[in-house]
């Protein structure tokens, strides 16, 4: 990947329907570059998908992160079992007090209580659950790793 390339997925970033032709347009190359570029990212796993963002909390929806401390090497069993939860969005596998951390939205705290006393904690080999409620992200650098990135190859 190279500084074009990087600059073909920080136009994507900011806006993933932004069309071929634009992005050729602000990078003064061709859009058959553009396209062959994003053809090759794509199939080498640079770019796995386009998306938009929602707003949860226009949807009537809370945001927590949850740290889970899971026994020995029990994590990936404990990965599949929270996998049948719709709340959660994601999981990380961490270093530090906890073993992952799961991105979870619901309803409410007291919906989030439910999920973690009347479900999380029956999954086998969780012994400590942490809390922390989302009141607002702050996006600092939409583009943190592509920078990084390009100040390592440029």
């Amino acid at each position: 990947m190279d500084l074009t390339d990087i600059s073909i997925l920080k136009c994507l970033r900011g806006n993933s329907r932004i069309s071929l032709g634009k992005i050729a347009e602000e990078l003064n190359i061709s859009k058959a570059t553009v396209s062959r570029r994003l053809v090759r990212m794509e199939e080498e796993g640079y770019v796995s998908r386009y998306t938009m963002d929602t707003s949860p909390a226009r949807l009537g929806l809370m945001k927590a992160l949850v740290g889970l401390q899971v026994t020995g090497t029990a994590v990936n069993s404990v990965i599949e079992e929270l996998r049948r939860f719709p709340e959660i969005e994601s999981v990380m596998r961490t270093f530090g007090d906890h073993s992952l951390v799961c991105n979870i939205y619901t309803t409410s705290v007291d919906a989030l209580y439910d999920l973690i006393q009347a479900r999380m904690l029956k999954i086998p080999n969780i012994n400590n659950v942490e809390v922390d409620i989302i009141i607002d992200s702050v996006v600092i650098n939409p583009n943190a790793e592509l920078d990084i990135y390009q100040n390592r190859v440029g």
